[in-house]
């Protein structure tokens, strides 16, 4: 249980390091959700599609991958948030990567799996 409890800190430590390293250190934009991304298949009957961002930054177009997502059943396109205006963060040496200031999935996630991982270690 303890090896279990490392690996989910290690993980909801590297889920929160990146977003908070974004929102700290990166830049901010204003932005539209165009699409999504290729999606991310799992086992169950599950995909994952990241959000696709349209952004402008010095007068300059970029269009980057969130590191949020959303999720559907096989044979389901997504159809959510679409041309919603967002708030996003981004690196200046990576503009292709961002993440969405307004959707907290990924910090919630992290958090509930720096919780179970603490609690596999001191049980």
């Amino acid at each position: 249980m303890t090896i279990l409890g490392i690996f989910l800190c290690v993980i909801s430590f590297v889920l929160i390091y990146k977003r908070l390293i974004y929102i700290f250190l990166g830049q901010c934009a204003k932005g539209v959700i165009i699409g999504y991304g290729s999606p991310i298949k799992s086992y169950k009957g599950v995909e994952s599609y990241p959000y696709k961002v349209k952004y402008q930054y010095n007068n300059k177009e970029y269009i980057g991958y969130s590191l949020e997502s959303i999720t559907t059943s096989y044979d389901d396109f997504p159809n959510k948030n679409l041309q919603r205006e967002i708030t996003i963060y981004f690196k200046k040496d990576k503009p292709e990567v961002v993440t969405i200031k307004e959707f907290h999935g990924t910090l919630i996630i992290s958090i509930i799996f720096l919780i179970l991982g603490i609690l596999g270690i001191i049980l």
